[in-house]
């Protein structure tokens, strides 16, 4: 394989990160999400009605209890409004709980339960009221009225802004109409000066703000259903512009550019080590294996080459072919990255090694390692639909040389004295050579470990890549 990555300049500075290709995908998976939450949403409100239903049932029990044992008095009126409550909200939750699945449900049952809920609230405080011929003052005094906040801290959970402000306004003008229907009057006066005088209390002022208080409670949650979408669509959009990233880029270097990183976006200079790795005779060994069991071979060549990156904290910045460009010091320089780069390549020799004893495959897997450091240019280019992260400079170019003349020294890992001199490992190293390498004038010191094995110069003089 011959890598061949020109040039010195930074590419043109791209524009900044906007965040994923599509407009229209996280709307699609933001809509996927709401309709599997609305069936899920409303069999929940389903078990929240009958739980409301089974409240006011037991609530109806022992206050009749207390009621009897304290006084003689009776609340006729009072218990069966309150059964015909229970009763409601036991039948409404029963049904939409049968029909919130996926195979039944359909988005208008939704306005249609909060019609029945909202309707039997007004029907029932219209029965409270208008049966003992009181007027629409004394409606804040039927405590089923009370329900209407929590119908609609129920219904936000439908997480659906449009059926929510229909309940918002269909409580408000039922409320309304209960009052003008049943002659509300301005002021409430006491009838002697004996009497008490808290029917004031149900003066229009007084009950004016009790509505208020009501449409602003559901403006609440309505504006709290507008937010929590955002943020689902917020929280969506990222998931998708990361998920979109990585598509593209190094997995250690996605999160980075997702976040942010303008610096890492338009590109910048900085030291790195470049380790180029190749497997020899592929040609070759393509030509016995079909394709099916090929496409098996580099998969598991990859992984263990990924593998073996993550313990030393590299980063692959590109597959390329049957080869590997792999970095370290990127997107951060590290005063160790010279020293794991070499025992990353020790230990994939060994990973190697390890994999030919095993004789999956019919001919022995040889790699060759090129390692060399200096300054590059690492950055994004391209656009929104296709950006790459890649690294240019001389240092890649050397990096490059040096795997491909591991054939010429019969070697399975060279490194430049840049990389050895700079390390803790020189011991570990011997020099074997010193030459320009091709296409380039300026001479590089090669070096190779010095517990190398065999020697395959004469076995892999004629391999090509």
């Amino acid at each position: 394989m011959r890598h061949e990555l020109r040039g010195h300049a930074p590419p043109r500075e791209p524009e900044p990160f906007i965040g994923i290709p599509s407009g229209s995908l996280e709307g699609d998976l933001v809509s996927a999400l709401m309709r599997r939450h609305e069936v899920a949403a409303e069999r929940l409100i389903g078990w929240l009605r009958v739980a409301i239903g089974g409240c006011i049932f037991l609530s109806v029990i022992v206050a009749s209890a207390v009621l009897s044992e304290l006084t003689d008095a009776s609340l006729d009126a009072f218990e069966r409004n309150a059964w015909i409550a229970s009763l409601g909200f036991l039948a409404i939750g029963a049904v939409s709980i049968v029909l919130a699945v996926p195979q039944r449900w359909h988005h208008a049952f939704a306005y249609l339960f909060m019609a029945l809920d909202v309707g039997l609230v007004l029907g029932i405080a219209c029965l409270a009221v208008g049966g003992r011929d009181l007027p629409g003052n004394a409606l804040p005094s039927a405590p089923i009225v009370w329900a209407a906040p929590l119908v609609l801290a129920v219904g936000a959970l439908r997480y659906d802004v449009k059926v929510q402000l229909c309940a918002i306004a269909l409580l408000a003008l039922g409320f309304i109409a209960i009052a003008v229907g049943l002659e509300h009057k301005l002021v409430m006066e006491p009838g002697a000066a004996t009497m008490p005088a808290w029917p004031q209390l149900f003066s229009m002022p007084v009950n004016v703000m009790r509505f208020a208080l009501i449409l602003m409670a559901g403006g609440a949650t309505a504006f709290g259903i507008v937010r929590s979408r955002r943020l689902l669509a917020s929280a969506v959009k990222d998931a998708v512009g990361r998920a979109s990233l990585s598509r593209f880029l190094p997995a250690e270097i996605a999160p980075r550019l997702a976040a942010g990183d303008v610096d890492l976006r338009r590109g910048r200079r900085q030291r790195a080590v470049i380790v180029f790795v190749d497997i020899r005779d592929s040609t070759g060994m393509a030509e016995g294996m079909d394709p099916e069991r090929l496409s098996q071979f580099f998969t598991a060549f990859r992984t263990r080459i990924l593998g073996c990156v993550r313990r030393h904290h590299g980063v692959v910045d590109k597959f390329i072919g049957d080869g590997a460009l792999i970095l370290f010091g990127v997107p951060d320089e590290d005063s160790d990255d010279t020293g794991r780069a070499l025992t990353f390549a020790h230990d994939l020799v060994g990973i190697v090694e390890a994999w030919n004893a095993t004789q999956e495959h019919p001919h022995p897997i040889r790699i060759g390692i090129g390692i060399h450091v200096g300054e590059v240019f690492c950055g994004i280019i391209g656009d929104e639909e296709r950006m790459e992260f890649t690294v240019l400079g001389d240092a890649v170019n050397v990096a490059s040389r040096l795997e491909q003349a591991t054939k010429r020294y019969g070697e399975v890992v060279l490194a430049s004295g840049a990389v050895v001199e700079g390390s803790s490992e020189r011991e570990a190293w011997r020099e074997i050579g010193r030459e320009p390498l091709a296409g380039r004038k300026e001479p590089v010191t090669i070096y190779a470990p010095a517990a190398s094995p065999a020697r395959q110069g004469t076995e892999l003089a004629h391999l090509g890549s």
